[in-house]
Order: C-alpha cells, then sequence, then structure tokens
C-alpha cells in the first residue's frame, strides 16, 4: 500500500501516526505528495486531489477517517473502535476542518480576508474545544481514534495558530495532547518548523 501525504496537512499526520502506531511500516509506504503541486500518482489517484489518500490494489481511498478504518482492518483492529468513538473523531474532525478553514483564509491576500468567516470560524473551534474538554470528563483512552483525532487538531492549533491559547481552560485536553506528544509516533510525524 502507498500513502499520499503532505507533511503539513494535519489529516495526512492523523494517518502517518496511525501507521506507526499499528506497526504498518513495512506495508504502507509513504509518498510525499503535495496537493497544490497536481502530481501525477495524486491526481490519478484522488481525482479531489487532496491527500491523504491510500492507494491500495490499484484503487485510491481518499479522506483520514476511511483510510483509518482501512488500517484498522490491516491490523485486525487493535483499538477500541464504536459509535462513542467515531462521535469523537468526527467532532475532533469538525474542529480540523474548521482550523484548516482558518488557516486558508489567513493565507489569502489581506485585501479579500473575509472577518465574518475567520470569526465564524474562531468561535467554532472555541465552542468544539469546550465540548471536546467536557466530554474528555467521562474518559478519553489514549488508543482510540478520536483521542488520536483530537491531539492531531489540538498540535495543528499550536502549529499554525498558536495565538488560540488553546490550552488555557482545556487541562484535560492538554493532558491528552502532551501523552500523546510523547510517543515516538507523534515525534516522527510533526510538521517542519519552516513550513
Amino acid at each position: 500500500m502507498q500513502l499520499l501525504v503532505s507533511h503539513t496537512s494535519p489529516y495526512a499526520r492523523k494517518c502517518r501516526v496511525l501507521v506507526r502506531e499499528l506497526g504498518l511500516e513495512s506495508k504502507v509506504e509513504e509518498i510525499d505528495a503535495h496537493p497544490f503541486e497536481d502530481s501525477e500518482i495524486l491526481l490519478r489517484a484522488n481525482p479531489l486531489g487532496r491527500v491523504p489518500c491510500l492507494i491500495r490494489d490499484g484503487k485510491g481511498y481518499p479522506e483520514s477517517t476511511l483510510i483509518g478504518e482501512m488500517l484498522h482492518e490491516e491490523a485486525e483492529y487493535p483499538w477500541r473502535y464504536d459509535w462513542e468513538d467515531q462521535r469523537i473523531e468526527a467532532l475532533a474532525s469538525g474542529l480540523l476542518d474548521l482550523a484548516v478553514g482558518r488557516r486558508v483564509e489567513m493565507v489569502r491576500d489581506e485585501a479579500i480576508y473575509s472577518d465574518y468567516w475567520i470569526g465564524r470560524r474562531e468561535a467554532g473551534i472555541s465552542r468544539t474545544l469546550d465540548v471536546l474538554e467536557a466530554e474528555a470528563n467521562r474518559g478519553l483512552e489514549l488508543d482510540t481514534m478520536g483521542a488520536l483525532t483530537i491531539a492531531v487538531a489540538v498540535s495543528y492549533l499550536d502549529f499554525r495558530y498558536p495565538e488560540s491559547d488553546w490550552r488555557n481552560g482545556h487541562p484535560k485536553l492538554t493532558g491528552l495532547h502532551d501523552a500523546w506528544a510523547a510517543r515516538p509516533s507523534f515525534a516522527q510525524t510533526k510538521p517542519p518548523a519552516d513550513a
């Protein structure tokens, strides 16, 4: 299998961490395929032109949640994966969507910034962090897709939106992030500082 990635994409990072956590490094070859370069391998595998994309048996499988399920199947489902975890993963994926959307807005030409959309995304980020913090009271196991996606999302906030101060008022999410940050899989997939 081949995993098409960009080293700055949080969605790709989620899959890259999972490959390492599930011990699939010998089965999954990572290929750098920055989406803005429209590489032939990426566009052939994923007409959406987005990463990550897993190529298996000649077919491209897009989207980190689908790829996560496929990697779990390959590893014979070692992590808990139930409806509640999928709900948390969906919320954390939405947090990622908001953070990436904010980033895209912020790198546009200043003359076409939309304060409305920036503010809307920032408000959604804040609400979602509060909900995930409250959910953490019920105990998030580290080895779940929900916990991994939260850790990737808040790490992306550090990377692209450090002024968000997301740790303030979110001690459980901070602890979850710190526990993941201590893992080799997380350190090995950290985005380049100069990107």
